[in-house]
C-alpha cells in the first residue's frame, strides 16, 4: 500500500527535527528502525522479538549493541498488527504508542503500557449517530471488517443506534482472505455480500473497518460497474469510520474513486506541518541508499525499478532518483499530511518529551552524562512516559 509509506516518512521528518533541535535532546541523537509488518501476525512478532537481538542476528535476548536499545515503538496502523506487538513488547515493558485502531485489551497490567495517539472512537459513534438522525436516515446497513473492534462495534455501539430509532436491514462482514482459503470460495463470498449491499433499500451505509479494509471496498466498487444499471443501488450514502484511510494496492491504480465521490468520512484530526511538504519534494531514494524499504516505495509509486534486468521497456522504466514526489496523483501519494501520519509525528515527540524531562532530571541531581545515558537504557522504560503528561 503505497499510501501507508507516508507514515513513515512522517516518523522520519519528526526525528530530523528533533536531532536538530539544539532545546531538545542536546547531545543525544534520536535513532530509530522501521519495520514493515505487513499485516502478518508472523511478520510482527519477528519485528517485536528483533528489537531484542543484535542488528543483523536474529538471536532474542542476547544484544550487545547498548546504543540501539529500544525506549518505545510506535504501532499500527491497524489494530491486530498493535495486539500481537504488544504480546511481545509487554513482557519487556516497552511503551507502545497507537497510531491506529486500539486493539481490545482485558489485561489492566498491560494497558499502562499503551499510549493512544489516536482519537476516542466513541466520540465519532456519537457524532455518526446525530448524522443519521439529522438527516432522517434511520433505516441503514453495516459493513465491517474482522477485528476486535467490530465486536466492540455490535456490542455496545449498535444497541444504543437501536434504541434512538435507527433500525439495520443488514450487518455484513467483507470478506477475509487467508492462505488457507480458496480464491473461488472468497470471490464467491464477496459477490453474495456487495449483490446484498446493492439491492438493498437501506438509505445509509456505515463502513466500520481498518486502513486495508479499503482495498476490499474499491473491489467491490470495482465489480458494481459491470453490473446492470437497475441493481447498482445509486442514491444510497456510504459512511465510513475515522480508522478507515484511502489505500490502495499496485493493481488498483487505475481504477476509478467515483464511490468515494459523495461519501461522508469522519477524519482525524490534523493539521500542515511547516517544512514536511518541502521535506517530500527534496527526499530522493539516492540518499536511502541502504533504505530497502523507501526503494520499494519509489519503485511502486513511480512504476519503475531499480534494477535494470527488471525493466522491460513498456509497463516498467529504470528509476532514477530524480522523479517527483509532487507529480503523482494524490489518490497515489497524499503530499499534505494524513490524520494517521499527524499521530505518528506526535508519538515521535512525546517519546523525545519524556526523555528529554528525565534526562533533564538526572542532570539536575549532578549524575554524569555518560552515566545518566547508559542508565536511562536500563531502568523501567515504560515509567518514563508518564513522566511527560
Amino acid at each position: 500500500m503505497i499510501q501507508i509509506y507516508q507514515h513513515f516518512l512522517a516518523s522520519i521528518f519528526a526525528a530530523k527535527e528533533i536531532n536538530e533541535n539544539p532545546h531538545l535532546l542536546p547531545n543525544v541523537t534520536l535513532g530509530f528502525h522501521i519495520y514493515n509488518s505487513y499485516f502478518s501476525p508472523r511478520w510482527t512478532y519477528q519485528a517485536s522479538l528483533e528489537l531484542f537481538s543484535t542488528q543483523g542476528k536474529f538471536i532474542p535476548n542476547y544484544k550487545c549493541d547498548r546504543v540501539s536499545n529500544p525506549v518505545a515503538v510506535i504501532g499500527g496502523p491497524t489494530s491486530e498488527v498493535c495486539l500481537h506487538m504488544a504480546d511481545i513488547l509487554c513482557i519487556y515493558k516497552i511503551p507502545q504508542f497507537i497510531y491506529g485502531s486500539a486493539p481490545v485489551k482485558n489485561k489492566k497490567a498491560e494497558a499502562v503500557l499503551y499510549h493512544q495517539m489516536f482519537p476516542d472512537v466513541d466520540h465519532q459513534y456519537k457524532g455518526i449517530l446525530q448524522l443519521l438522525l439529522h438527516f432522517r436516515w434511520t433505516w441503514i446497513g453495516v459493513l465491517s471488517g474482522h477485528d476486535d473492534n467490530v465486536e466492540r462495534f455490535v456490542h455496545t455501539v449498535v444497541p444504543m443506534f437501536i434504541q434512538r430509532g435507527i433500525c439495520f436491514d443488514f450487518m455484513l462482514r467483507i470478506p477475509i482472505m487467508t492462505f488457507s482459503n480458496n480464491i473461488f470460495d472468497m470471490v464467491e463470498e464477496g459477490v453474495k455480500t456487495n449483490y446484498l449491499i446493492l439491492n438493498s433499500t437501506v438509505n445509509a451505509v456505515i463502513f466500520h473497518g481498518e486502513i486495508d479494509t479499503m482495498v476490499v471496498l474499491r473491489t467491490f466498487a470495482s465489480y458494481s460497474e459491470t453490473m446492470d444499471e437497475s441493481t447498482k443501488g445509486r442514491g444510497k450514502v456510504w459512511i465510513m469510520t475515522s480508522q478507515i484511510d484511502f489505500t490502495s494496492v499496485p493493481f488498483q491504480r487505475g481504477w476509478n474513486i467515483d464511490l468515494l465521490h459523495g461519501t461522508i468520512y469522519f477524519s482525524v484530526h490534523t493539521r500542515e506541518i511547516e517544512g514536511f511538504q518541502k521535506f517530500l519534494q527534496i527526499i530522493k531514494p539516492t540518499l536511502e541508499n541502504k533504505d530497502n524499504l523507501f526503494r520499494e516505495f519509489w519503485e511502486e509509486a513511480f512504476l519503475c525499478s531499480f534494477n535494470p534486468s527488471l525493466v522491460d521497456g513498456e509497463n516498467t522504466k529504470i528509476c532514477t532518483g530524480e522523479e517527483k514526489l509532487e507529480n503523482l496523483p494524490a489518490s497515489v501519494f497524499e503530499m499534505t499530511m494524513t490524520g494517521h501520519s499527524y499521530s505518528i509525528y506526535n508519538a515521535v515527540y512525546t517519546v523525545a518529551h519524556a526523555l528529554h524531562a528525565m534526562i533533564s532530571l538526572r542532570f539536575k541531581h549532578r549524575a554524569r552524562v555518560g552515566e545518566g545515558r547508559w542508565k536511562l537504557l536500563s531502568q523501567q522504560l515504560w515509567k518514563v512516559i508518564s513522566s511527560a503528561y
